[in-house]
């Protein structure tokens, strides 16, 4: 997580041509309001210290019911957008950040390489806008003219939008009386420096029912383009004196330890064994031969990490991972939370989605005379096919 990357996400607007009693932002695609996917979406790209929502206040206590589960921050905004945006910057400064990313919560559908676009030219320009050409012919029509436009240099315009804070921030400061409907024209007005890339033609802007309905379609469209994977992960460890023993990043006391090149965690190694079948990446062992001896006494912590960060690139996340310690002793029931709590914060998943259930082989084999430890692990993950969202 960068910490000098700001959120700032405006959901104040009324959207009187969308629901004259209902703000856009609180209708559902599928089983999730507007709002809570965009928040979703900025909070999973990890990417961000902070997520700032500025909502009008008679909205506000809405807004905190629909994002109770997301770690936010919620401002009251102002009159206009401006002003909304004016008093995200103010609650901003606290955090001494370095870039802001503004957008607009009804566009839900844009990706994370979009944002990672934003920010890498951020390291270079102070203010960096997505857009889309203008293909179709353009034409002015009133009641008596119908005339061609030339649209060369025409562009559309969307969110997220990159700036450097100080940028956004002195160009709210001066903006006087001047009230600008985007903020990429109110920083060219303060300085000329605004810096156009190329945005994603679907990342719409949800402004009528037909969106809304368009939404749902497409949302269909993804569910059905999914690549779901099964990875199996064993391991196995025998036991020698000891004190205590690793297992799954907790230290348990016992009267023996596990015998191992690295830290001999049995669970860790199953797990990673899981996830690195699940992508089709081989075994912790090829990735870290035991003939190596920069990997001796190696804190399994790191094959864990190692084994998540290829998961990440190759664009997956995990869904579900449900695992099996087999041994007669210890028993883990009272270190269960502790170790899903740390896989958790490993993996970065919601630790309800980890289950660990401890079994025994009823005293048989060399489990059953506690000769060692052997853990099962099996991890479900996806990737969403075609569309980047």
């Amino acid at each position: 997580m960068n910490r000098k990357n700001i959120a700032l996400i405006l959901s104040g607007g009324e959207g009187k041509r969308f629901d004259k009693s209902k703000p856009k932002q609180f209708f559902k695609i599928n089983d999730q309001t507007i709002l809570e996917i965009t928040v979703e979406k900025f909070i999973k790209s990890s990417l961000f210290n902070d997520v700032i929502v500025v909502c009008p206040l008679k909205h506000k206590s809405e807004t905190q019911r629909l994002l109770k589960k997301f770690k936010v921050t919620i401002v009251t905004g102002g009159e206009t957008r401006q002003k909304s945006v004016l008093k995200g910057l103010e609650r901003c400064k606290k955090y001494e950040s370095e870039n802001i990313i503004v957008h607009d919560v009804v566009r839900p559908f844009f990706s994370k390489k979009l944002l990672n676009d934003i920010l890498e030219n951020l390291k270079k320009n102070k203010c960096v806008i997505p857009s889309l050409n203008v293909y179709d012919s353009v034409r002015f029509y009133s009641k008596d003219i119908y005339k061609n436009i030339e649209r060369d240099n025409l562009k559309l315009i969307q969110t997220p939008q990159g700036f450097k804070f100080d940028t956004i921030y002195n160009a709210h400061k001066n903006a006087n009386k001047f009230n600008f409907t985007d903020d990429s024209l109110l920083v060219f007005n303060n300085d000329k420096n605004v810096l156009l890339i190329p945005g994603e033609i679907l990342n719409f802007k949800i402004t009528e029912k037909n969106d809304l309905n368009k939404s749902i379609k497409l949302l269909e469209g993804v569910m059905n383009n999914v690549n779901v994977r099964t990875g199996n992960g064993f391991d196995v460890h025998k036991f020698k004196k000891g004190k205590s023993l690793l297992l799954f990043g907790i230290k348990i006391p016992f009267d023996k330890s596990l015998v191992g090149h690295s830290d001999a965690d049995v669970g860790f190694h199953s797990i990673v064994d899981a996830i690195l079948g699940s992508i089709g990446k081989g075994d912790i062992g090829e990735h870290f031969p035991p003939t190596e001896k920069k990997w001796k006494n190696k804190n399994s912590l790191f094959f864990l990490e190692y084994a998540n960060n290829l998961l990440q690139r190759e664009s997956f996340t995990i869904n579900n991972l449900d695992i099996t310690l087999i041994c007669e002793r210890p028993k883990i029931i009272n270190y269960k939370k502790k170790m899903e709590n740390k896989i958790s914060s490993i993996l970065k998943i919601d630790s309800n989605l980890i289950n660990i259930k401890g079994t025994t082989t009823e005293k048989l084999g060399f489990l059953g005379r506690e000769e060692g430890i052997a853990c099962q692990s099996i991890v479900t993950v996806s990737k969403k096919n075609d569309f980047n969202f």
